[in-house]
């Protein structure tokens, strides 16, 4: 979400900046500004708001160096939901309540 909206403000801001050259300093008529302008803007949207996250890919390599063997990160969501029992992990041993002899 926050690429999504980090998207938007990019775009309008790229897009008005345009907009604003073509109108002030170029003298274009607004059919031919407005539409080039919003072409930029919704380009620039497409590009940040569906980019990679760059903290998601850290994890997902700080992940791997400490169990290569398994799932990426965004799959441990999956994992920590499903109700299923890990093979492996044995019970807590009670307490021992003995005193050392020595």
């Amino acid at each position: 979400m926050q690429l999504l909206l980090r998207g938007v403000v990019v775009g309008a801001i790229i897009g008005g900046l345009l907009y604003g050259f073509l109108i002030v300093w170029l003298h274009a008529v607004e059919w031919l500004a407005a539409p080039a302008a919003l072409t930029l803007g919704f380009a620039i949207l497409a590009m940040v708001g569906t980019r990679r996250n760059d903290r998601g890919a850290a994890q997902d390599a700080a992940w791997r160096a400490a169990a290569p063997d398994l799932p990426p990160v965004s799959d441990r969501a999956i994992l920590d939901r499903a109700p299923i029992r890990r093979l492996g992990r044995p019970a807590k041993a009670p307490a021992r309540a003995h005193a050392r002899r020595g």
